[in-house]
């Protein structure tokens, strides 16, 4: 019993956490206001939200994004939130707070 109980927490806990995300290659990097926006090859959009993330981190995604659109290299993990209805005029935008750069082309 003990066993089914903790299992159905497990399963509970781990289908609230956001899919990660990997693998993909930023194809332009879009700005509003004092955000960003990251157009992924897949045809995703994640924002980085500043009020969200902070600047250290904010400058921290830029040069990461800026990094993997000049040298064509891959994501690591992307957790993106759930798409928000509409920034800066567009829609389908999800917020990152977490971002990673990996080794591969």
């Amino acid at each position: 019993m003990l066993k089914k109980l903790l299992v159905g927490i497990l399963l509970a806990t781990l289908s609230s956490f956001s899919i990660a995300e990997s693998g993909e290659k930023v194809k332009q990097i879009f700005y509003c206001g004092e955000d960003f926006a990251i157009k992924m090859d897949s045809g995703n959009w994640y924002l980085v939200d500043k009020s969200q993330v902070g600047e250290l981190k904010f400058n921290h995604f830029l040069t990461i994004a800026m990094t993997l659109l000049a040298s064509g290299k891959k994501t690591g993990n992307v957790f993106p939130g759930d798409p928000i209805p509409s920034w800066c005029g567009n829609s389908n935008f999800r917020p990152i707070t977490i971002l990673s750069i990996t080794d591969e082309s």
